[in-house]
């Protein structure tokens, strides 16, 4: 287990360490935790590609006293047919990019510096090269057809006919070119203009829907976080289109049923209502324009009751449920000003689409996947949707105060490892000891099964299963399988501890 970074004045950490490194050089620099946080998740599309990219979403989480959340979920193209099928990968399943919407609201409303000065670092980790990282590697020879079967990919991602290897130097001088002119020019580069008119031509000659006008009418909403309170502690997170709302009915559901010791013997009654919530998301969950059931009504104390009772009778049925996979990053950040950060920032699979535009170097994201292929589903394809999403920052406070910072990669299971960690910190663990714990997902993260799944070290879990006749699907220790997160706590006076999870490259600092 590693120690947790301790220090005060400001903390970050990020799945890999050249990221961290750089929001560490943003607060050096004067920057805020939203200043880090940026410099952070910017560096994350040079660096961990396979997880996120200028072509991806960003929803985020800014507490200033105040919980508010931000929104840069892209919408489908509005040539999209309504109720039509979305392929897991290639040009059909691309939607509109929000990130780069999103750092520069983020920076207009709450950085010290200007959006560019994150963006100009990831353009020189792009334009130098960087390292390929251990994550990164594995991701590649996974995914080795997937990059052989768009020209931009295997531009990118091979070397003399063959996929690049750890340790292997990643030099993208497409995306470079294309992050300095973002920083020139603003979110406007690429949603009204050159880049955005060169991102769409090279999709459209692949047979993409997306258009200049698809681009130019997206938004960011910053809205209030959708909040509830657990024992002393106030959750803040996504509301609709994010699966947010989940982790709180988990915690809810938890709390109904007093389950005294959900990590060990209550472990199969905590997968059954992770079950249960997972239905609840596929079921309701969408854009909200489509929703027929707001999420405010699917965490009712009789809606809970309701869940908690379908989770009592149905624990010892292991059924699959949509599978939990995507590839995402987390970077957290907080500073002694009272400014705490949770970005989350995805390009769903692994590599996303699939299809990376070589004029620009922007690869993007498949959100379109997330559609239901059922044409009566609110969550149904149609012309400028927004997908259910499965991004979900998160704040806890306490009097108003940030006492819980976290993110974390892990697909639809994202409020699985949100629930453990939240259980095992209410247990008395350190911030080290919730993030590296082992952990159960259930409806799994790409490695097929049963649909639950467990680390082969936690021991708890796999006897209180067997126990009640479930034979799970083992993890290796510390599996990218079981997600990978961060979390940040405020210690004395103005002071943090902060752990980055040893399932990635990453790191953690304060000072």
């Amino acid at each position: 287990m590693p120690d947790p970074a301790h220090g005060g004045g400001y903390a970050v950490a990020s799945p890999h360490a050249d990221a961290t490194e750089a929001g560490r050089a943003a607060f050096a620099a004067g920057g805020n935790a939203v200043d880090a946080a940026l410099a952070a998740a910017c560096a994350l599309t040079v660096v961990y590609p396979h997880m996120c990219a200028v072509g991806g979403d960003v929803m985020a989480l800014v507490h200033d006293g105040e919980a508010h959340t931000i929104n840069a979920s892209g919408r489908a193209p509005a040539a999209a047919p309504a109720g039509g099928e979305v392929p897991e990968r290639g040009v059909g399943s691309i939607t509109v990019p929000g990130a780069v919407s999103a750092w520069h609201v983020m920076a207009e409303r709450w950085g010290s510096r200007p959006a560019a000065a994150a963006i100009e670092v990831a353009a020189g980790l792009a334009e130098d090269g960087v390292p390929v990282a251990r994550s990164l590697a594995g991701a590649l020879d996974d995914e080795r057809g997937v990059v052989a079967a768009d020209a931009g990919m295997r531009g990118v991602f091979m070397r003399d006919g063959r996929i690049l290897r750890m340790g292997d130097t990643l030099v993208q001088p497409a995306l470079a070119a294309t992050l300095r002119r973002l920083a020139d020019n603003g979110a406007d580069e690429l949603y009204r203009g050159q880049t955005g008119a060169r991102l769409v031509a090279g999709l459209a000659a692949l047979g993409c829907r997306l258009t200049e006008a698809d681009l130019d009418a997206h938004r960011v909403d910053v809205e209030a976080a959708l909040s509830g309170t657990v024992g002393d502690l106030e959750l803040h997170t996504m509301g609709a289109n994010s699966q947010g709302f989940c982790l709180l009915q988990i915690l809810a559901a938890v709390a109904h049923l007093g389950l005294a010791d959900p990590l060990a013997a209550g472990v199969p009654m905590l997968a059954s209502i992770f079950r249960e919530s997972a239905r609840d998301r596929d079921a309701h969950l969408a854009d909200p324009a489509a929703m027929t059931q707001p999420v405010e009504s699917l965490l009712t104390p009789e809606h809970i009751a309701g869940l908690a009772q379908r989770a009592a009778t149905s624990a010892a049925r292991p059924e699959m449920t949509t599978p939990a996979h995507g590839d995402t990053i987390a970077v957290v950040a907080a500073d002694a000003d009272g400014l705490s950060v949770s970005l989350i920032q995805s390009i769903f699979s692994g590599f996303g689409s699939g299809v990376l535009e070589p004029e620009t170097g922007i690869l993007l994201h498949n959100r379109g996947a997330c559609f239901s292929s059922d044409p009566a589903s609110p969550n149904a394809l149609g012309p400028g949707k927004r997908p259910l999403h499965t991004l979900m920052p998160l704040v806890g406070t306490r009097d108003g105060r940030a006492e819980w910072v976290a993110g974390t990669m892990g697909g639809r299971a994202q409020a699985q490892i949100h629930a453990q960690m939240l259980l095992r910190r209410a247990a008395g663990a350190d911030v080290a000891t919730a993030v590296s714990a082992p952990r159960m997902i259930v409806g799994d993260l790409e490695i097929g099964g049963r649909g639950v799944a467990v680390e082969e070290d936690f021991a708890a879990a796999r006897d209180a299963l067997g126990r009640a006749g479930i034979e799970p699907d083992l993890m290796p220790r510390l599996s990218e399988d079981a997600g990978h997160a961060h979390a940040i706590v405020p210690v004395g006076d103005g002071g943090f501890e902060a752990a980055s999870d040893p399932r990635s490259d990453g790191a953690a600092v304060c000072s």
